[in-house]
């Protein structure tokens, strides 16, 4: 039985202590991090150097682009652990310093030449240029920063991998507890079709699948989360601690896995469809509030005490990002995208049997479908699957840009569609329908 609603007002307070506490831990941690002493950082960075060096910028695995890793911007990252002792922690925290953003191609090589400036004493050489990253908040540093203390970034890697399917395992031992076998297999192949297994090898792939998770977990430890009021609060820390930790990779991820998540845990029986799918519209707003107010708390604070214009970047890049008009040549008009992915698809031979498969589902779909009650409480769960296309298409040009790993955005699609596909279809309405036509 769901707890009595709680009225707005409480609510509000509620949410803004919850922001307020989340957005404070996170600062501090930050701020710690940037107080790790650099040297055991940037020594243990030089000894990452040579893997970068070797692996190069944008090694892909099976020379397949959608499995295409991400050196060039954890190179960034690993400048920006290196450089943070260049000022006091606070100034560093705002400014976010790091060399050579435009000149990518030879990022692992300025690297080398700034750990070893650094290292001698000596004035940076000339062809090092530094950039302010300051519209990120950079939050990966506060665990970044103390394992680069301690190990190289390869070792690094081997910790996100332990951490990150030591996560996903408990929220598969928790789905079955909680909703039985059907959601783990559903869970289980959404995150292999994204292919989950790559994640962890980069910093700013693993951000966002390690909240998403947390997440998940959230909903479905102890108890759980059973009322939509619970969920919304969650969701708003949620999204706080995405715009503090993430670099605009797949920030839905944290929104779509533990909303499709809960729904799959407490039935549609609790109330109908429609009601179910208000609960996920209002949910999903507190997500994007957290979210938004976060992220805009980084460009205030960060002209306060730097003096930058950083609000007037960030809203240039947020224009950037969404309405772009051109990329590689290409007007981005939807016609453009259209074509730009079926010839990244035909290519490879993959949109005729893509377009096939689509077909025999939708015509699956129409002849397993079970009746309009049952299609009624499963939309929820149809909204959920629209999250991430929605969002790809509100960021088109930042997603066209970045599409070898923005694609992995689509995992709460997969999850939340099987989960659609269940609940509102059966074998059994299928045969029905196939043998009453063959009398």
């Amino acid at each position: 039985m769901q707890r009595p609603a709680r009225s707005a007002p409480a609510f509000l307070g509620r949410a803004a202590l919850c922001f307020a506490a989340v957005f404070v831990s996170l600062f501090a941690l930050l701020w710690l991090a940037c107080c790790v002493p650099g040297q055991p950082v940037r020594n243990n960075i030089r000894r990452s150097v040579p893997l970068l060096q070797a692996e190069g910028l944008y090694p892909a695995y099976f020379d397949f682009k959608l499995f295409q890793m991400d050196n060039y911007t954890d190179t960034i990252m690993l400048f920006e652990a290196a450089a943070v002792d260049e000022t006091d922690p606070l100034t560093a925290m705002m400014v976010n310093t790091t060399y050579n953003v435009d000149n990518f191609e030879t990022m692992p090589d300025d690297l080398a030449l700034y750990l070893d400036a650094r290292a001698e004493g000596a004035a940076l050489p000339g062809t090092l240029t530094a950039f302010s990253y300051a519209r990120y908040w950079h939050g990966y540093l506060i665990w970044l920063r103390p394992l680069l203390a301690v190990m190289t970034y390869a070792q690094v890697r081997i910790v996100q991998y332990i951490v990150l399917f030591a996560l996903l395992a408990a929220v598969l031992w928790r789905l079955w507890r909680c909703a039985g076998w059907r959601p783990v297999l559903w869970f289980a192949l959404s995150q292999a079709a994204v292919s989950v297994f790559f994640v962890p090898r980069q910093v700013q792939f693993f951000t966002t699948f390690f909240l998403a998770y947390i997440g998940c977990l959230w909903v479905l430890w102890g108890r759980g989360i059973r009322t939509a009021p619970d969920m919304a609060l969650m969701l708003l820390t949620l999204g706080a601690a995405t715009a503090f930790c993430d670099l605009l990779v797949t920030p839905i991820l944290t929104l779509g896995l533990p909303v499709a998540v809960w729904l799959v845990c407490v039935p549609q029986r609790l109330c109908s469809g429609p009601r179910q799918c208000a609960a996920v519209i209002s949910q999903s707003l507190c997500w994007g509030v957290g979210y938004g107010v976060c992220w805009a708390l980084k460009w205030v604070l960060a002209g306060l005490i730097t003096g930058r214009d950083v609000i007037g970047d960030a809203i240039h890049q947020m224009g950037v990002r969404t309405a772009a008009d051109t990329w590689h040549g290409i007007e981005l008009t939807w016609g453009n995208i259209l074509r730009f992915v079926f010839n990244t698809l035909n290519d490879r031979g993959l949109f005729w049997p893509l377009v096939a498969l689509a077909l025999v589902g939708v015509a699956l779909f129409v002849l397993c479908r079970r009746d309009t009650a049952a299609l009624g409480r499963a939309l929820p769960l149809g909204l959920t699957a629209l999250m991430a296309p929605a969002w790809l298409a509100l960021l088109r040009a930042h997603s066209i840009q970045h599409g070898w790993f923005t694609w992995r955005a689509l995992a709460p699609t997969v999850f939340a569609g099987l989960a659609f596909v269940y609940s509102s279809c059966s074998l059994k309405a299928g045969w029905r329908r196939l043998t009453r036509r063959s009398k």
